[in-house]
């Protein structure tokens, strides 16, 4: 599985044998300083208009495996604290394809691919299979809508590296 050289760092196991906790992946516009400043109010959370987000230990966090973020901003303006940064980028996280991956198995399928509205997911032809995967991560906006159209569950959101972030 390539991404134009850019694949992004996949932390749990080393954070695992380490004792720690995975950074959260947090709603669009808000960084890991800014969490500091959240009060645990959960107005983001219920201004989600697709019930994205959650209060994991007074602090909120995203998940994208029932839907994809549409940016609409909601979360960030019912935030009373103005802790989101719009002119930040909208989120520090990227996708993977995992070894599941139908194509991987030597079945045809681009449902990702399909469902991804920036066009980061590529198909790459191969000699005797089924075309792979490519996710140009440059292009990803991290929205996660190739993550519930996938058949198998192997897309995953993973933290891109500092610099590309």
């Amino acid at each position: 599985m390539k991404s134009d050289a850019e694949e992004p760092v996949d932390r749990s196991r080393r954070r695992l044998f380490l004792g720690q906790r995975d950074l959260p992946f947090r709603p669009p516009w808000l960084s890991e300083e800014a969490i500091r400043d959240c009060t645990g109010c959960g107005d983001c959370t219920r201004a989600c208009p697709h019930s994205l987000l959650s209060l994991v230990f007074d602090r909120p966090e995203i998940a994208l495996s029932g839907g994809e973020c549409t940016f609409c901003g909601a979360c960030a303006e019912a935030c009373p604290e103005g802790i989101f940064d719009r002119r930040r980028p909208a989120f520090s996280h990227t996708v993977v394809i995992g070894d599941g991956c139908l194509p991987f198995e030597g079945v045809v399928c681009q449902s990702c691919r399909d469902a991804c509205p920036e066009s980061a997911i590529r198909f790459q032809p191969r000699r005797g299979g089924p075309f792979l995967p490519d996710i140009r991560v440059s292009a990803c906006t991290g929205c996660g809508a190739c993550i519930a159209p996938c058949p198998t569950s192997a897309i995953r959101l993973a933290h891109r590296e500092p610099a590309d972030a």
